[in-house]
């Protein structure tokens, strides 16, 4: 038995270091998608700039404030390694909470249980990296998850300190973050009425009182974002969520939406239905249903994401679900050490273990993608400060990133919110007859310059595949008169 306590405590302290080593591998390029190169040109911007921008999109500013502070924290520039890196430090932060705060609460067990399964985790591996919020609304939707127990256990201030803050931190991450705490909320509320725990009631209302407060300033902006989209985004009212849908947000929980793998996608979902029963049955067995709670919370949000995108506004992605994942870790772990069969025990985590290799292998691939390089190398050999380029649309020129002294445009409308400072409207060709040096233009491998051939002509200098997209190059020359 101490053989067996030591090997525990041993993958104890050592999973923190495996999650550190397999995660930050995802951290150390320069590779950035298009909703990362959002969030770079974000940090570049003033003060003032973005707060405005955030005020017209989606999101609060409290990620971006973060952002830029540890962006120039790390140095600025156009290396965004830095931007990476906060994200892998909130994962850590998460994987700790799993450490000390999970052993503390449940046992050393399900602490190894809930730290191994979370660095398993198909969709842990894509948001460890990735320059988005969603890490950081992980690990704050979860340390209030995790302090609202701790306070059904035995309250004190101190701990509704914390369980209040982190609430407050996890309404400004994100939308759904801030649904997901509403949820959170309600369900803690149900608990303590029906445990008769009353003297705990005045201090949760004056917590919720106080996170309604605090997100207050932002409550109307976040009102506004939704009726405008609502409204003008007839794009994803056109097209409303249906059961192909459902499929697209398995794939981002169980796999990655972008580049999905199909017996990942299976097999996790088949991991979820065993060990959700298997959670189901410790519950019983130790009338314990604190991690119901925390589900509870994540499924209502992904069923009232789904629901307004049925029926209101195709506005829903698996990932806005995901700050709630620690709690689905926390079912994971618990259902797992309900299990007696060390055979079953080795084929569960065989089945993770190979969804998680399968995955992490097509990450690294997209991390290490050698196209940025072909894509600079073309720059230091052919293009010049003089020159522009012009792009189609936005998922097309969100490569201006790496070159921000460099003019791009973009062909017609350019959205007010649009971050890229280098990045203007292209309307008017006489906006190109100062060009002193040459005119780009970069879209999709498939797409070519036809609405600029009346004065132009072009030929392909460069076609190259980076990350999710394969983008093709081609050099525009102005047609000789007559």
């Amino acid at each position: 038995m101490k053989d067996k306590e030591k090997r525990q405590t041993f993958i104890w302290h050592a999973l923190p270091l495996v999650g550190l080593v397999l995660w930050g591998a995802l951290c150390l390029t320069n590779n950035l998608w298009y909703d990362e190169a959002y969030s770079a040109s974000m940090v570049s911007q003033s003060w003032g700039r973005l707060l405005y921008i955030t005020a017209t999109d989606d999101h609060s500013p409290f990620y971006y404030v973060l952002l830029k502070l540890f962006y120039h924290l790390c140095g600025g520039g156009t290396h965004f390694w830095g931007l990476k890196l906060m994200s892998l430090l909130f994962m850590m932060g998460y994987l700790l909470l799993g450490k000390y705060y999970v052993k503390k609460l449940f046992g050393q067990q399900i602490s190894v249980y809930f730290m191994l399964f979370s660095i398993l985790m198909p969709i842990m591996s894509v948001q460890a990296g990735n320059v988005r919020m969603y890490a950081v609304a992980l690990f704050f939707l979860t340390l209030a998850g995790l302090s609202a127990y701790d306070i059904y256990l035995e309250a004190s201030s101190h701990k509704w300190v914390v369980f209040c803050v982190a609430s407050i931190c996890t309404v400004y991450c994100h939308t759904f973050a801030m649904i997901q705490t509403f949820f959170l909320y309600v369900l803690f509320l149900g608990v303590l009425i029906c445990k008769k725990q009353k003297e705990k009631l005045k201090p949760f209302f004056l917590c919720g009182v106080t996170v309604s407060v605090a997100f207050l300033p932002w409550l109307a902006v976040t009102c506004r974002q939704m009726i405008l989209r609502m409204r003008y985004d007839t794009g994803s009212a056109s097209e409303m969520a249906d059961f192909y849908s459902l499929m697209d947000y398995c794939k981002e929980w169980f796999s990655a939406v972008e580049t999905p793998i199909g017996p990942v996608v299976l097999l996790g979902m088949g991991l979820c239905l065993v060990l959700g029963y298997c959670a189901v049955d410790w519950m019983r067995a130790h009338h314990n249903y604190a991690p119901a709670v925390g589900v509870g919370a994540l499924a209502l949000t992904a069923l009232a994401g789904g629901l307004i995108s049925a029926y209101l506004n195709n506005c829903f992605m698996g990932r806005y679900a995901f700050p709630g994942f620690g709690f689905l870790m926390l079912f994971y772990a618990v259902g797992f050490s309900r299990i007696g069969s060390r055979k079953v025990k080795g084929c569960i985590l065989g089945v993770a273990a190979f969804c998680f290799v399968l995955q992490y292998r097509s990450e690294l691939a997209l991390e290490y993608d050698k196209g940025l390089e072909t894509y600079e190398e073309f720059f230091e050999e052919q293009v010049t400060d003089r020159d522009v380029m012009i792009g189609p649309y936005t998922h097309t020129i969100f490569l201006n990133v790496y070159h921000p002294d460099l003019q791009y445009y973009i062909y017609g409308y350019k959205l007010y919110s649009l971050p890229f400072s280098n990045t203007d409207a292209f309307t008017d060709y006489s906006q190109l007859e100062g060009v002193e040096g040459n005119i780009w233009y970069i879209t999709f491998e498939g797409d070519t310059p036809e609405n600029l051939e009346e004065y132009y002509d072009y030929e392909e200098v460069l076609s190259f595949p980076y990350m999710y997209y394969d983008f093709v190059i081609f050099r525009l020359t102005k047609r000789e008169e007559g």
